[in-house]
């Protein structure tokens, strides 16, 4: 800005050192006269040869320059002005802004406080309410409870002069509430006789089911006595022929031909066993889906069969303890039993008559309690709970009373010690999948699963 101001003037010097100065003065000053020489002199000394000064600048240069000059100030000048009026212009906008926003918050916060005003005074006046509300139950109580029957009338009074009652009573039309209580009492006599007709329906249906259980239970039963027998006649095939070969008889292989024959008369009535079982489970499931009174199965444990030792034999979160219950272990594939088998356990098959001899099932009954081992019976399919109960009973003395002179020192009163006694365990396995009822009550069922089955 400054360099351009200082440009002409630098190039008006440069100008007059070549020409006098009243000449020159006297030119600018009297534009409108003519003064030809002077002007050919002047254009004459300012147009000098190019050899000798190629770079002076014409007359109408410096004029140009300075014209520059004054239009760059005026327009830095009218710049100035601008920028000084916009500063103006936004100073007045924001100060007009905040002036807004004040306002606008203190109308949000004014309006808030109203709200918050207004919501106070309604849960004020809700409380008042419920105060005056419950002093007046309590007053109707406590007059109901003196018998005070004035005292009651003056707060149903009280109650009856309030506003929104009285509105109530007086809006209420009772022909609608006498609609109404016809209607309900309709429709309960429907849903009544409704309901009588559903139960009478049910209760044949249901009476023809019990019969049909009743029936498949009571062949059931006649399944397993026949293959309680053909157990039986098994075992004594079996008997007689280790009597044969011990005693080194002839005819061996008809002792095999029978026990073969056994087997097989085994094998037929347990698969009728299965059969029945399966057909009053399937009946059982209907009836009690029909009547909705059983369970869908029965609660108690299930664990695989390598958890067995833990679940039952260690006990792992007590929950045999705390049952109170001694376990019945369900595994219709078997393996449970031949676990338990070769464990240090006293092992009884009740199949075998020999098995539930009284005097068997006392020494069975000692040993477990004298080592600390537990006492295991193996129902195999049939239902042979009943029978083992009977023989338990028959020995139900305790335990010191049960020895006998012929015991041996090894059952001597001192040997039963009580850091033994705490490991005695009694267990029942069956292969059923569904034992009767009265198993589930009265033992704890442990359901095995299988690997990669949910059964």
């Amino acid at each position: 800005m400054h360099s351009k101001k200082r440009g002409p003037k630098a190039a008006a010097g440069k100008w007059q050192t070549p020409h006098p100065g009243p000449k020159s003065r006297a030119v600018a000053g009297k534009p409108g006269e003519n003064h030809p020489p002077q002007r050919k002199a002047g254009q004459q000394a300012r147009q000098p040869e190019p050899a000798e000064s190629p770079e002076a600048p014409t007359g109408p240069a410096a004029e140009d320059r300075a014209a520059r000059a004054i239009q760059g100030a005026f327009r830095q000048l009218r710049a100035r002005r601008e920028l000084a009026r916009r500063r103006e212009e936004r100073r007045e906008y924001l100060e007009q802004m905040e002036k807004l926003q004040r306002e606008a918050y203190l109308a949000l916060v004014r309006r808030e406080q109203e709200a918050a005003r207004r919501r106070r005074e309604q849960e004020e006046a809700a409380q008042r309410e419920r105060r005056e509300e419950l002093q007046r139950r309590r007053r109707l109580l406590d007059a109901a409870f003196d018998g005070d029957v004035s005292e009651i009338r003056a707060v149903l009074k009280e109650v009856a002069s309030l506003d929104a009652v009285v509105s109530v009573l007086h809006s209420w039309d009772l022909s609608l509430t006498e609609a109404m209580l016809q209607n309900m009492e309709a429709e309960q006599q429907r849903r009544a006789q409704e309901a009588q007709r559903h139960k009478e329906a049910e209760a044949e249906w249901c009476g023809g089911m019990t019969l049909k259980v009743q029936q498949l239970a009571r062949e059931q039963q006649q399944c397993h006595k026949e293959l309680q027998q053909a157990y039986c006649e098994l075992s004594r095939r079996i008997s007689e022929h280790d009597q044969c070969e011990w005693r080194r008889m002839d005819k061996m292989e008809l002792t095999l031909q029978a026990i073969k024959d056994a087997e097989d008369q085994v094998d037929r009535l347990q698969q009728e066993a299965r059969k029945a079982e399966e057909a009053l489970a399937l009946a059982r499931l209907v009836l009690r889906e029909q009547t909705q009174d059983g369970e869908e199965e029965a609660q108690g444990l299930k664990c695989q069969v390598t958890e067995l030792h833990d679940v039952l034999m260690k006990d792992v979160g007590n929950r045999i303890q705390a049952d109170g219950r001694w376990p019945l272990v369900i595994d219709p594939s078997g393996q449970a039993a031949t676990f338990l088998r070769y464990q240090d356990t006293n092992y009884v098959d009740t199949v075998n008559p020999e098995h539930l001899r009284p005097e068997r099932m006392r020494l069975a009954l000692l040993g477990a309690l004298r080592y600390g081992k537990p006492l295991v019976f193996d129902l195999h399919e049939v239902d042979l709970f009943p029978a083992v109960q009977r023989q338990l009973e028959a020995v139900q003395e305790r335990y010191l009373s049960l020895l006998r002179p012929t015991d041996g020192p090894e059952y001597s009163p001192t040997q039963f010690q009580e850091a033994r006694l705490e490991h005695f365990r009694l267990f029942f396995v069956t292969k059923a999948q569904w034992p009767p009822a009265e198993q589930l009550q009265v033992l704890l069922p442990v359901r095995v699963q299988l690997p990669g089955t949910g059964l």
